[in-house]
């Protein structure tokens, strides 16, 4: 499985025990600390910094950006754990309080209808207990956890591979301006006026993982970028989950790569993860009350009973129920305006 290649990292854990505050860092002339922030602090190492700090500071200001050192109390420490910490975070928008866990959801851009329903139905449930949802602000899986976990009332985290004031394309800026009004937050490692380039976004994944207590990854080729994320958490000594998929899609060889491999634990629910990490809270009776509520007649339990969470066409629901068409559609619509199912495009149908 690729990893990118990661800097010569000995001696960053001693850095932060060695000085009490980023300030007396930088005014080290230590050969240690000069090695260690040359290309890594920032790409033209300690003389640019100090050269270009005030204008940085201006910048973030201006775009209502924090910046927050690894001595920084509000500092997120499971990120501080990791092997290769950034020594700089820019924040736009709110970190919540530490003792609140955070899980990463990731995968494909070009994810099927199963991996987005999936994606949503992750996230929602995340939310709905109180976890945060965190990923890469990327098209497909990625926008699907944050927005569905921000539909749900949660909190979500992006993690960008470029300047918080530099968020491409229009979508994504859009989608990161919806995170900002929810509660939730924009992190990255890199400074104002950084355009997103290939070799940040590996660099970036580290980052997703190392904020999380654990990473789900759902739909995954065999050198997706997930599985990058997915081995940082397991390097990082965290809890990996993968969402099988079919043995014949392309988008699901990854994640049954990581199952093979004993990297990562089946996901076969939200539930199922939240209850491995000990954070489920008692949803159930809420779900059941929902159910005593609602009528369901006959027809539309039938019709219950032969969806799933896989899209399945009207024609395939007209020849399994035994139903006139008529009757399908308006009970389906029933089923739609009662949360219970969902149409895609094309005529065809999930349950919820």
């Amino acid at each position: 499985m690729y990893l990118p290649h990661q800097p010569e990292i000995s001696g960053r854990k001693n850095i932060i025990e060695e000085f009490d505050c980023l300030e007396e860092f930088l005014q080290s002339d230590s050969a240690e600390a000069i090695k260690l922030s040359q290309g890594q602090l920032f790409e033209d190492g300690l003389s640019t910094l100090r050269n270009n700090a005030e204008m940085q500071s201006e910048l973030c200001w201006q775009n209502g950006i924090q910046i927050i050192n690894l001595w920084d109390n509000n500092y997120p420490p499971l990120l501080k754990e990791i092997t290769y910490p950034p020594f700089l975070l820019f924040v736009k928008g709110n970190l919540l309080h530490h003792t609140q866990d955070s899980i990463s959801i990731v995968g494909t851009r070009r994810c099927t209808h199963y991996g987005r329903h999936t994606a949503e139905k992750f996230a929602e449930v995340f939310a709905q207990n109180d976890i945060i949802v965190t990923s890469g602000l990327a098209y497909g899986v990625d926008t699907y956890s944050h927005l569905a976990a921000i539909k749900a009332g949660g909190i979500t985290y992006a993690v960008i591979a470029s300047g918080i004031d530099c968020i491409l394309p229009f979508e994504s800026k859009k989608n990161a301006d919806r995170i900002l009004e929810s509660g939730g937050a924009i992190i990255s490692e890199y400074k104002c006026d950084i355009k997103a380039m290939p070799g940040f976004f590996p660099q970036r994944n580290r980052i997703i993982s190392g904020l999380s207590r654990a990473t789900v990854v759902i739909e995954s080729a065999e050198k997706g970028g997930s599985l990058i994320t997915a081995r940082f958490a397991f390097d990082q000594g965290r809890e990996v989950f993968a969402v099988p998929g079919e043995i014949y899609s392309e988008k699901s060889k990854g994640t049954n790569i990581l199952i093979k491999k004993n990297i990562a634990q089946i996901a076969v629910s939200p539930e199922s993860v939240l209850e491995e990490l000990n954070l489920l809270k008692n949803k159930k009776s809420i779900f059941e009350d929902y159910m005593k509520n609602i009528n369901i007649n006959s027809d539309e339990s039938k019709l219950l009973e032969i969806l799933n969470h896989k899209p399945m066409h009207i024609d395939e629901i007209l020849n399994i129920s035994g139903l006139e068409m008529s009757v399908i559609l308006v009970k389906l619509l029933e089923l739609e305006f009662k949360n219970l199912v969902k149409q895609l495009p094309g005529k065809y149908y999930i349950k919820e």
